[in-house]
């Protein structure tokens, strides 16, 4: 009886519904990161953050909550403590003294620089399947639905 390798498009996985294959490399990707962030002893919630505000600049801290889909109390904590690690700088908004604005810091920024490299080796590793225009569609499509996570997150919050 002969045998045939199996192509990657083929078999169960290929006819799973996404979010059950998004679930299933979602949670080899979370071990990973959180091993990836262990020596900084920072949480992925903490790097959502810092990434955050490393790639839009200094932000209100409302604003901050709503694009973490955060409420305020929970956002102060996780502040709180990347205030206290000096990862971040808070300060009172000029044009109006009610506002708090959270900026990254530059031990934030190399804090971020150090786990990206860390993070650049699981992307190697978890995607050595692919080509490096595979890497790049899925790059793509995976910024495209970050977009639009907060549009259907509200949407699952108000159906719950």
């Amino acid at each position: 009886m002969a045998t045939t390798a199996r192509s990657a498009t083929s078999g169960p996985a290929a006819t799973a519904p996404a979010s059950v294959l998004v679930a299933r490399v979602g949670r080899v990707v979370r071990q990973r990161l959180e091993q990836a962030l262990a020596p900084s002893g920072l949480h992925q919630r903490q790097l959502v953050a810092l990434s955050y505000l490393r790639e839009h600049g200094a932000t209100p801290q409302q604003t901050l909550a709503e694009q973490l889909c955060m409420d305020a109390s929970s956002l102060v904590c996780l502040l709180n403590q990347l205030e206290d690690l000096g990862l971040i700088a808070r300060r009172r908004d000029r044009a109006d003294r009610r506002r708090g604005i959270v900026e990254l810091s530059s031990r934030g920024d190399r804090t971020l620089s150090d786990i990206d490299e860390r993070l650049q080796r699981i992307d190697d590793e978890i995607l050595a399947d692919l080509r490096p225009d595979e890497r790049r569609v899925l790059q793509g499509l995976l910024a495209r639905l970050t977009a639009a996570e907060p549009r259907w997150v509200m949407t699952v919050a108000d159906r719950g």
